[in-house]
């Protein structure tokens, strides 16, 4: 009797939690580099005029990338307009992107060989929520990077024992992936080595520069994860920024992509808490991690 009291108090506890009106987080101001190159006029200029005709090319296009604009929505399934819509980009002519590609080559100046290798590592962090099959060879690589950002919760935090959290997390990359790279194909920044022919990318991404799929979904994990584990919030924000800023140094993103990905993604998991699918698998996923963590600081 006790045992099935215990069941349905959890069950009317996750239902509850469910079915809760959630007050949408707010947003941390800009700051660092990002907030001084934004002061920037990001107009065009006239004397660099031509470079507002250039766009990513569709021929350098990957398939895969282009199939994400089709994905259907787990947690969002209609479209949500505002999340469809983000202020342009500075104009490729402007003295923003300018001093963006002064600051890119900067970085890449300085960049030492253990900051490439590990950037070059982190560039292969990322999740495509079609790859299911335990048989792909990308199987393991792709699920793994599910936990990437929620790493500082320690060694017990990985794919294979939190099944409620693996399906919780893929389900929002679906959604935020569908957004990022209809975005993406709507805007067609060129990348930052089309305009500056002097930076040297360690990678040539197939896809447009605006927003950033790895920052965004970087951000997106952070602060769902912020949501799982309120005391950790800070060091899942700094892992979310660090992948956004290695994608500066590898000379793939310019420091805009970085920072509209960083309030795009505020605002996709504010939508994200409306639904109550969400909710109810943020529940699950939220008392999965609780007794594990439990376990492990035994």
């Amino acid at each position: 009797m006790k045992s099935r009291l215990t069941t349905l108090l959890a069950f009317a506890l996750t239902i509850a939690t469910a079915t809760a009106q959630i007050t949408p987080r707010p947003l941390i101001p800009v700051s660092g580099h990002y907030k001084t190159l934004a002061a920037i006029d990001r107009k065009p200029h006239p004397s660099r005029a031509t470079l507002d005709t250039l766009r990513f090319p569709m021929q350098e296009a990957s398939k895969g990338s282009f199939v994400s604009t089709r994905l259907r929505g787990v947690y969002l399934p209609a479209d949500v307009p505002a999340l469809l819509t983000i202020p342009e980009p500075p104009a490729n002519s402007s003295d923003q992107t300018r001093a963006e590609l002064d600051f890119m080559l900067d970085l890449q100046a300085k960049r030492t060989p253990a900051e490439v290798e590990r950037y070059t590592k982190l560039a292969a962090i990322y999740h495509n929520p079609t790859t299911s099959s335990p048989f792909d060879p990308d199987y393991t690589r792709n699920w793994n990077s599910l936990f990437h950002v929620g790493s500082p919760l320690g060694n017990w935090y990985k794919f294979g024992d939190l099944a409620a959290t693996a399906n919780l997390l893929t389900g929002v990359y679906q959604d935020a992936t569908y957004y990022f790279f209809v975005l993406k194909y709507r805007i067609m920044r060129p990348r930052p080595y089309a305009m500056e022919a002097r930076l040297q990318p360690i990678e040539k991404p197939g896809h447009p520069a605006y927003p950033s799929g790895h920052s965004a979904a970087s951000y997106v994990n952070a602060y769902v994860m912020s949501e799982l584990v309120p005391d950790l919030a800070p060091e899942f924000l700094k892992m979310a920024a660090e992948m956004a800023y290695s994608r500066e140094v590898i000379g793939v993103h310019y420091p805009s992509d970085s920072e509209v990905s960083r309030v795009w993604a505020r605002a996709f998991v504010n939508e994200l808490l409306k639904s109550p699918k969400f909710r109810a698998d943020l529940a699950k996923a939220k008392t999965e991690i609780t007794g594990k963590r439990a376990l492990a600081n035994r």
